[in-house]
């Protein structure tokens, strides 16, 4: 029995007396000498301190027996490798260190309830008088000769306040300490996304991510579908109604380490994970470009800290946030410096679907047109144009990749031959061309410089992932905006811009125009693909031509071989000055 009573109160000093005011009052008239009361005290702070030691060094063991497997930290970790879902981060979500338990226990912090041990401690100037006292089912402290003291759902410093406060009305000039002694379990409810939902005990201070892993962790983490970022703690009543919503974000929290992102659970909390909802990107000069998981507390900060922090010195870098609304883009400047500098103004809130780009030093290929978000974008290694058109958004319903190119600045050096093929073939008289030469000499005159030959419509509709080409710095990508039409050039009476007709083939077009003229070579008539620029010499019956294709017809003129193979090259640049022409109207 003295064991038993040894061991709930472990703060004894000579004979644990009773609590009597009449003893007390004549305690009071002898003094222990200075020295001995400060020796006193000391010993006193430190033993009262060992429960709370104790406990977290328990949990701490726990931790380590009990780490958790698959089912635990791995239900945080994505091994996808890419940031374009649910980052890598390697989340290691383990059970709560005496950091974060002296974190919330001596910061205040602690919301005390029923179970929640105290030890009081009375200086009586003679000896120490130490009772353990606990908080009662209906949430009160009783304290001999004190009475009762309300204290459930106090912070625990004001808690202390409440008993400091009661003791000193009953028995004042007394130095009296009130410490926390143990803590005590209640239930918390997991639900949503994660694979055992149900009550599970906390014991004493647990953060979000524990209690997760106490359900077991993330329902289908494979498939990335379970929010880390908008996980709700809910308070409720005593019949479930809430109260208050506060929020975890595990990312952030796993970045920083911030304990405000993975908060402590308190008696009548409800944990939810939800599903992933909406997303942000970040791309430019961070470490980890990419979309995230939206959370509604995110700036302009938060998403840097996303990408892993800025790529060396880019802090004063240029950078924007591009913003949709309805049918339009809002292009936001942002200053960099000052918003990681903590500026609200700079550091202003985001939006579910943002896109935040930040630009430094590196090359940049430009998107223009009919993509959801045109701009510059910097090259990075492996750009290439199916992914930049994913990072601009995709492709709007007006966009025609019919008429789309891709257009590479061309530096010719001095001595270099833009063509030595071409350069050859027009060295020779007409009479010495084949029809492949002449079809090569018209796809070489009537290409725009720089213009890769990419099929968009091969890449985007067909899945040919050979089109798929590598980006450069200073590339533009066009992307006009579709205008069904098919150039007709050449022999023909009125050459002209037909409206596209699905059921056409090269014979109707010609006819629209007017039909062949009297010189025409009805023989070597010439598609010219409008996504690559490439001549193709084809039957008028068996071709399918596309909206932004041209259909060029050459000319024969008796008895003057070279005056028409020139006049193909005349006809052929009008075919690409007009070809240019229609792709500037349609960029404006």
């Amino acid at each position: 029995m003295d064991g038993e009573r040894h061991r709930r109160n472990p703060v004894r000093f000579a004979r644990r007396p009773r609590w009597n005011c009449n003893r007390m009052n004549a305690l009071r008239k002898s003094r222990l000498p200075i020295s001995s009361r400060i020796l006193i005290w000391t010993l006193v702070a430190c033993t009262i301190g060992q429960p709370s030691l104790a406990f977290a060094q328990r949990r701490g063991s726990e931790g380590e027996n009990r780490r958790p497997t698959r089912s635990g930290l791995d239900m945080f970790s994505r091994r996808s490798g890419s940031a374009s879902e649910d980052p890598d981060f390697g989340l290691e979500l383990t059970t709560i260190s005496k950091a974060a338990f002296d974190a919330v226990i001596r910061t205040g912090r602690y919301v005390v309830g029923p179970g929640d041990g105290f030890y009081v401690v009375v200086d009586t100037e003679k000896e120490l008088v130490a009772e353990e006292v606990f908080i009662g089912a209906e949430g009160t402290l009783i304290i001999p000769y004190v009475g009762s003291v309300p204290i459930a759902g106090l912070p625990l410093s004001k808690a202390q306040d409440a008993i400091d406060a009661a003791i000193s009305g009953r028995f004042r000039h007394l130095d009296i300490a009130v410490n926390l002694s143990r803590l005590r379990s209640f239930p918390v409810n997991v639900i949503g996304e994660v694979e055992f939902p149900g009550a599970y005990l906390v014991e004493g201070v647990e953060q979000v991510s524990e209690l997760i892993i106490k359900a077991g962790g993330l329902l289908d983490e494979t498939k990335g579908l379970a929010s880390l970022r908008n996980i709700e703690i809910r308070t409720t009543t005593a019949d479930g109604q809430p109260i208050n919503v506060r929020s975890a974000d595990l990312i952030l929290w796993n970045l920083t380490g911030d304990i405000r992102y993975n908060t402590f659970v308190v008696d009548g909390d409800q944990v939810f994970v939800p599903v992933k909802g909406d997303s942000v990107t970040v791309s430019g000069a961070v470490h980890r470009p990419g979309s995230y998981e939206y959370s509604p507390a995110d700036r302009v900060s938060d998403l840097v800290r996303l990408g892993r922090g800025l790529i060396g010195d880019a802090s004063g870098s240029t950078a924007e946030v591009l913003r949709l609304k309805h049918d339009s883009v809002e292009r936001i400047q942002v200053d960099l410096r000052a918003a990681l500098s903590g500026d609200p103004s700079a550091d202003f809130p985001m939006m579910a679907g943002d896109k935040l780009f930040i630009v430094g030093d590196q090359p940049r290929v430009t998107v223009e047109g009919e993509v959801r978000f045109p701009g510059a974008y910097p090259v990075t290694p492996g750009l290439t144009l199916s992914t930049l058109i994913e990072t601009a958004g995709g492709f709007t319903e007006l966009a025609s990749l019919g008429q789309s190119s891709v257009i590479r600045r061309v530096e010719f050096g001095v001595g270099k031959e833009e063509d030595p093929k071409l350069a050859r073939l027009l060295t020779l008289p007409r009479n010495q061309l084949t029809d492949g030469d002449l079809a090569y000499i018209t796809m070489k005159t009537q290409q725009v410089p720089g213009r890769l030959p990419v099929d968009f419509v091969s890449l985007f509709e067909g899945g040919n992932k050979a089109e798929d080409a590598p980006l450069k710095g200073d590339d533009v990508i066009r992307v006009p905006r579709l205008r069904p039409t098919v150039l007709v050039n050449g022999s023909v009476v009125s050459p002209a811009a037909i409206p596209y007709n699905a059921t056409y083939t090269v014979a109707d077009y010609i006819r629209a125009a007017g039909g062949f003229a009297e010189n025409a070579r009805t023989g070597n008539v010439y598609v010219i693909v409008g996504s690559t620029g490439n001549s193709i010499p084809i039957s008028q019956k068996a071709v399918k031509v596309a909206p932004g294709d041209a259909i060029y017809v050459p000319s024969r003129v008796a008895g003057q071989s070279w005056q028409t193979f020139r006049e193909v090259l005349t006809v052929a640049g009008q075919i690409a000055t007009l070809v240019l022409t229609i792709v500037a109207i349609n960029r404006n």
